[in-house]
């Protein structure tokens, strides 16, 4: 089958705020002259998502990136790596930014499985962890926008005293509907990547309603200055630039809307799911920009990837196989594998991203359906 470019369905189409709406600000920009440094730009930014969280503007600083404010609150609440707890706990079946963050904070990453409910690490089965000694920080995900334990993983930092920061990349749908899980203990880190709900093209966040920690993120983030030009602990060129910050707050003027653009298309895709082989994972349960199928089996996933695929119709494996099996993270020595874990390998091989943006229109829906509802019913 021959597909054409204008026949072809994106995975995900992102749509900032038009360059007329981010002008406005741009120019407030021009006037102050005022380009980066937590500009006044960022720091309106900071305080109007803050206030959408129900914090105070000091719990929340923007960041470069997503994985600018990881490592950044990695820095912060847990401080470099250490001889005595050289180990990052990260589970496998999350995208690659999370270790590397940890790598770059000097951790050696530790990879561990998931449940195979949440998907994300459970934290009472992190106390029995045989190099639970060795941690100097842990790492749980909030996969595809769903928030792990946050409660667990405060009793677990309390009482174990190994930090805890999550990377919760895509949850700022979850913290603007539920911000009573902000933490005064555990930084919460968001993404503002062009793919996210909520976006600045490039930007992060740490959502931490912890004054004196996020004087730390802010202080990481800028080369470790703090009242003076002196590097005085383990820093980065973090901070987010005013032009970005514009976008932020562009979108932030639209995001209603947005939000409600999003639910309409759910809407449209568990009418359109239903009777379908395998199930649908949508929001609100995740984030808006995600649609995952559950095949019953891998083949099946294999054959509904193909499928869509000559359909002209893009997937996407968000999360691979697991980090563990990726090259960068194999073993050296050659004759040796990487760690058996069952639950991410299960879900890496059954869980596909289908196409889902804001304005993806019903008949582009009705068609994907109809690829997965023609799949043979071995697949189903």
């Amino acid at each position: 089958m021959t597909t054409s470019h204008d026949d072809w369905i994106a995975v995900y189409r992102p749509e900032l705020p038009p360059a007329r709406a981010v002008a406005v600000y741009l120019e407030r920009c021009d006037a102050a002259r005022f380009y980066s440094n937590r500009g006044p730009l960022v720091r309106e930014l900071e305080a109007r998502l803050a206030a959408a969280f129900g914090q105070g503007p000091e719990s929340l600083r923007s960041a470069a990136s997503g994985t600018a404010a990881l490592e950044a609150a990695i820095l912060a609440h847990a401080g470099p790596a250490g001889p005595d707890r050289p180990l990052a706990l990260v589970p496998a079946y999350t995208f690659a930014a999370t270790a590397l963050a940890a790598e770059r904070c000097g951790y050696r990453v530790a990879f561990l499985d998931v449940d195979p409910g949440s998907w994300a690490l459970d934290p009472a089965a992190l106390r029995g962890h045989p190099r639970l000694a060795e941690a100097g920080v842990v790492l749980p995900v909030a996969p595809y926008g769903r928030m792990p334990d946050l409660a667990g993983f405060e009793t677990f930092q309390a009482e174990t005293g190994v930090p805890v920061v999550v990377d919760a990349a895509a949850a700022t749908e979850a913290l603007l509907d539920a911000p009573q899980l902000v933490s005064p203990t555990l930084p919460l880190v968001l993404s503002f990547h062009a793919t996210k709900t909520f976006a600045t093209g490039e930007g992060g966040a740490v959502v931490w309603a912890d004054p004196e920690g996020q004087a730390r993120v802010e202080q990481v983030s800028n080369f470790g200055f703090r009242y003076s030009r002196e590097c005085k602990m383990a820093g980065l060129n973090g901070k987010l630039s005013e032009y970005h910050a514009a976008v932020g707050l562009a979108m932030l003027d639209m995001f209603d809307a947005r939000r409600r653009d999003y639910a309409r298309v759910s809407g449209a895709w568990a009418a359109a799911a239903r009777g379908l082989p395998g199930r649908l994972h949508a929001p609100p349960d995740l984030a808006s920009v995600y649609i995952l199928w559950e095949a019953p089996e891998a083949a099946a996933m294999d054959r509904a990837e193909a499928a869509l695929t000559a359909a002209g119709i893009e997937t996407r494996r968000w999360y691979e196989a697991g980090l563990h099996r990726q090259p960068h993270w194999q073993p050296p020595d050659a004759g040796s594998e990487a760690p058996a874990l069952p639950v991410t390998e299960d879900l890496g091989a059954r869980l596909l991203g289908l196409p889902m943006s804001h304005d993806l229109a019903p008949a582009a829906i009705a068609r994907i359906c109809g690829v997965l509802a023609s799949l043979p019913a071995a697949a189903g």
